[in-house]
């Protein structure tokens, strides 16, 4: 597929992960983050080039944009980033709004609304695609480490933001299935909390979905 120029917003392992995993794919990419100097050691470890600039110089000048932050801190990153700079562009939601506040793994919000919903409603004028939020950071980029062939959910209200991340899902290896607009990230938000319960039990980290059919 044609080159894109990629930006991460979000400096965890996820985002890290999915720097180094467009890399590797050829893709063009920059890491938005705070404080760029602080990763510069990572860098360096990497070997990768890969720019570390402030999340308003990644927005103004990616193409596609990857949210990799906890889900309690998306609006503050989305500010940071400029709501203007990502008009246009497609922004792909990694992030769940996990709560572990009592305790247990739960979410903030559910059923009724979606953190992907809330991207979309701050960013009116972009293709927001939720994807990617249901494994872990390593099995992101290498869904073979699940020993079997699992498929990645997404779901978006543009069918052409949503075909350009599937194309770069399946150059990774996914088998893609679409749920339908971005109100479907309740769903997959919903399935991210099943990934965080099994692993809560099992101390398991490189399990997936599959969605099984019977056979044609």
């Amino acid at each position: 597929m044609e080159k894109k120029r990629i930006g991460i917003l979000g400096s965890g392992v996820a985002g890290k992960t999915l720097a180094q995993g467009f890399h590797k794919m050829g893709q063009a990419v920059r890491l938005g983050t705070r404080k760029p100097e602080l990763l510069l050691d990572w860098k360096r470890t990497v070997d990768a080039d890969i720019e570390v600039v402030t999340p308003a110089e990644m927005a103004s000048w990616c193409e596609v944009a990857v949210l990799s932050v906890l889900g309690a801190a998306m609006e503050n990153a989305l500010y940071g980033a400029g709501i203007e700079n990502l008009a246009g562009k497609i922004v792909i939601d990694a992030s769940d709004p996990l709560d572990f506040s009592d305790g247990q793994p739960g979410l903030f919000v559910g059923t009724t609304d979606s953190l992907g919903e809330r991207v979309q409603g701050l960013l009116p004028n972009s293709f927001i695609v939720k994807a990617l939020n249901i494994v872990a950071a390593e099995v992101m980029v290498n869904p073979t480490l699940t020993g079997g062939q699992p498929d990645m959910f997404i779901a978006g209200d543009s069918d052409e933001a949503k075909d350009v991340v599937c194309d770069l899902l399946k150059q990774w290896g996914w088998s893609v299935i679409d749920m339908g607009g971005i109100r479907s990230a309740r769903w997959l938000e919903a399935l991210s909390l099943a990934w965080v319960v099994y692993s809560h039990r099992t101390g398991a980290t490189k399990h997936a979905f599959a969605l099984v059919r019977p056979p044609e």
